[in-house]
């Protein structure tokens, strides 16, 4: 055991009292042969979060180090995990929000062990389990796959390249972890993403490559209140356009910082956001440009379906979307 610190955990956390003791509990839990610190940011919780913070600040006051700010931090637009992990001081980050948590005491230690063997490795992951609080009975196992094309859906641990995680569908951020330095001084469009997870993996894996643990290790909370999972739902058109074009940007920005050396998969994940766009805007002409047609070949089950009558019967996809929406609260 050396003396300094191999893991900082980043955990950034707003009115969380039902879930951050989980959080925490599951980092003291982790089994390690290296010394790790755990970074918590409060951002200026309304609820019981902070105190209950205070309580284990208490108990691991070597171990345990908060933040807890008097103001509120994202509602003025400044990136809470980039002002957590300003401070860290280990070799490596790993990322758990406030209302998810690790269930594998080994955790750290497998992902450490990996990048520690494999220098080229700049970004790590696993799947999850993927717990829903408005439905409990649509629990279940979250594992990354491409929409793009069923065939690579991943049940094997696997190597990606930027370009092909960006392809991926959802990958836990609570499994994220990666060198410190990679993410030190981010560019200015970093800070201006629609979401902060997207831009901070492909930047991490754009310095090497990223590698896929096929190992659930921790849980994801689906629909907490005041999560990006909620908010989405209630985002007028002008919202969701705004959102809409912040990943378009920000694709496009990763694709000049990573010198277009991924530029045939982002330009693909691009298709993804610009049909939504153009769906709000009503531009139906644009949707049936031939780009968007071999792009809706590439797709595969519900995701061709749900793209193909966005396009070509956009009032039959409205009435499948509120049908769904229905079936989901029931």
């Amino acid at each position: 055991m050396t003396d300094e610190f191999m893991v900082s955990i980043s955990c950034t956390t707003y009115n969380h009292e039902d879930y951050i003791a989980d959080a925490i509990e599951s980092f003291l839990m982790q089994k390690t042969n290296f010394k790790f610190e755990i970074l918590i940011h409060d951002d200026a919780s309304t609820d019981r979060t902070a105190e209950i913070i205070k309580e284990y600040e208490m108990k691991f006051p070597n171990l345990i180090k908060p933040i807890y700010q008097i103001e509120n931090q994202y509602s003025k637009g400044n990136n809470s995990d980039f002002l957590n992990r300003k401070r860290a001081r280990g070799k490596y980050v790993a990322i758990c929000e406030g209302d998810d948590y690790w269930t594998d005491e080994y955790k750290l230690q497998k992902q450490l062990d990996y990048m520690e063997k494999h220098s080229d490795c700049t970004f790590c992951f696993h799947n999850a389990y993927m717990e829903d609080q408005q439905n409990p009975n649509k629990n279940r196992l979250v594992v990354p796959w491409m929409p793009e094309n069923r065939k690579f859906f991943i049940n094997k641990n696997k190597k990606y390249s930027a370009g092909e995680l960006q392809l991926l569908g959802f990958i836990p951020t609570m499994s994220f972890f990666f060198p410190r330095k990679v993410l030190e001084n981010p560019p200015d469009w970093f800070f201006q993403a629609p979401v902060g997870d997207n831009p901070m993996k492909l930047i991490a894996t754009s310095y090497g490559y990223a590698y896929y643990m096929n190992e659930p290790m921790s849980v994801y909370r689906f629909g907490v209140l005041n999560s990006a999972t909620t908010k989405w739902r209630e985002y007028n058109s002008n919202k969701a356009l705004q959102h809409y074009n912040g990943f378009i940007t920000m694709l496009n920005e990763f694709n000049k910082y990573s010198h277009f050396r991924y530029k045939r998969d982002i330009e693909l994940s691009k298709l993804t956001w610009e049909i939504q766009r153009l769906s709000i805007l009503g531009d139906n002409k644009e949707l049936k440009n031939k780009r968007f047609k071999e792009y809706i070949n590439l797709l595969s089950g519900t995701h061709k379906i749900k793209t193909y009558l966005r396009i070509y019967f956009p009032w039959l996809f409205i009435l499948f979307r509120k049908l769904n929406r229905i079936f989901y609260h029931h």
